[in-house]
């Protein structure tokens, strides 16, 4: 209720500048909408596409935080009952720190879930405790020593997430590799 008062009491300001002849008297910065603190937004989490039986996992890209202005309404213009403004609204500049993520981040193919059977995550955790990256019993639960056991084997090569990529699995030695194979030959 109160903008839509700021609003018309600006184009009345404007209006009586253009009627009395005088040149519009600047108003300053936009200050019909208030801002409201602003939290981290999810991008349109999608993945590159969907292909049936290809999983995704998705690490999201940096975040910043920069310290943005903005300007609000410390106190309400105030009207008299014949709709006439007896005292001007009063702005305030507030700063206020804001979070963005610079970029979309990364995309990339996983184990799905379906596949993370008790029987294949022992599998996994002897082939990370075969490298030295899992310390712990073999018991097929996807736990935080299992979690950190993978983000511990795939870092080093550029993925920096617990989740299982398709890549790593592979490389462990867990799901097959597809061989191209020369059909050129008779």
């Amino acid at each position: 209720m109160s903008q839509m008062i700021n609003k018309r009491s600006l184009a009345a300001a404007v209006t009586l500048a253009v009627l009395t002849g005088c040149s519009p008297v600047s108003v300053g910065p936009d200050v019909t909408k208030l801002i409201t603190p602003t939290h981290i937004t999810a991008v349109d989490m999608k993945p590159p596409s969907e292909l049936p039986g290809v999983c995704w996992g998705h690490i999201p890209g940096p975040q910043i935080t920069q310290i943005v202005s903005d300007i609000v309404i410390a106190t309400p213009a105030q009207f008299g009952p014949n709709g006439e403004e007896i005292s001007p609204a009063i702005y305030r500049e507030v700063t206020r720190p804001q979070t963005f993520n610079e970029g979309d981040g990364r995309w990339f193919t996983r184990t799905c879930d379906a596949d993370m059977t008790p029987e294949f995550v022992a599998t996994l955790q002897r082939a990370l405790a075969a490298r030295g990256l899992y310390r712990g019993d073999i018991n097929g639960l996807m736990d935080q020593r299992t979690l950190r056991a993978v983000q511990e084997f795939q870092t080093p090569q550029g993925l920096d997430s617990a989740v299982l990529s398709q890549s790593a699995a592979q490389q462990l030695g867990l799901i097959a590799v597809e061989v191209e194979r020369d059909t050129s030959e008779g």
